[in-house]
């Protein structure tokens, strides 16, 4: 083996751990930015999931309710299907002018 090619192999070697190196420096960085500009979503996702149980108690009721006053649910999703339109219609005039 002569000695040119071991150096030149130990040289690259060398080369490429340093670029290794670099690599996970840049990917700590990004992992740290990342972490930083997620977590106002994180904590909307973990105040969301708090109140998962209560949601579902809440829909178990609104359909025993559902199911012995059909007619008055009918009317309170009439009432709220109204309600987001007109809401979207004021939201669509704010926003174009």
């Amino acid at each position: 083996m002569n000695k040119s090619g071991y150096h030149q192999r130990k040289l690259r070697k060398q080369q490429l751990l340093e670029e290794i190196q670099q690599q996970r420096q840049l990917i700590a960085a990004y992992s740290r930015n990342w972490l930083e500009v997620a977590q106002p979503y994180d904590k909307c996702w973990q105040t969301l999931v708090a109140f998962k149980p209560y949601v579902a108690i809440g829909s178990g009721l609104a359909l025993l309710y559902g199911l012995r006053h059909p007619r008055q649910v009918y009317r309170w999703s009439r009432h709220i299907i109204n309600m987001l339109g007109i809401i979207k219609i004021v939201r669509n005039t704010l926003y174009k002018n």
